[in-house]
């Protein structure tokens, strides 16, 4: 979108699309900057006038401003959780937004790579682990890997075809 000035009824026309829309709709360039300074000067105005209705269209503004920040960030922290499943890009981004986007989206995959690999691991861990119930001498499993010896009270993860013979001869009880 090229450069605009801006009014209030452009900061109204932009509030209403991202009512509308589920993404985030494109803003003018410098838009945040530009918004601020238009503040500002109607503010500088409002106060020189002492008129009501100035006092009203500031404050308008304000809010008006407000619930566009609000939205955008809403809708920026709803796609960087998408993005971080999907890898799918997200657009429209402002350039303070993009920065917005970038750390919760590494935030999110930190997150997404630690704790949910930690929690999957475990889960698999627990799946195979088995404590012997009287010595057993070592054996190659069906993953070709080789276990053991054990001694009675000996906690080990082996592959599950090993677990279910085991556990049908008696010799390992399942940890669950």
């Amino acid at each position: 979108m090229a450069e605009e000035t801006i009014t209030y009824e452009l900061i109204r026309r932009i509030q209403r699309e991202e009512e509308k829309q589920p993404k985030l709709t494109k803003l003018p360039e410098e838009f945040y900057s530009n918004v601020g300074n238009y503040l500002i000067q109607k503010k500088r105005i409002s106060a020189t006038k002492a008129d009501r209705k100035d006092a009203f269209e500031v404050k308008n503004i304000e809010r008006l401003i407000e619930d566009i920040f609000s939205r955008r960030e809403r809708k920026i922290l709803n796609h960087a959780i998408i993005s971080a499943r999907t890898g799918m890009q997200t657009e429209n981004l402002t350039e303070e937004e993009e920065k917005l986007h970038t750390q919760i989206l590494y935030a999110l995959k930190e997150r997404r790579m630690s704790l949910l690999k930690r929690i999957l691991e475990q889960s698999e861990t627990k799946e195979g682990m088995v404590i012997f119930k009287q010595e057993t001498p070592a054996f190659v499993g069906a993953d070709m890997l080789n276990y053991g010896p054990f001694k009675e009270g000996d906690v080990a993860k082996i592959p599950e075809e090993n677990k279910r013979i085991l556990l049908e001869k008696e010799i390992v009880e399942e940890i669950k």
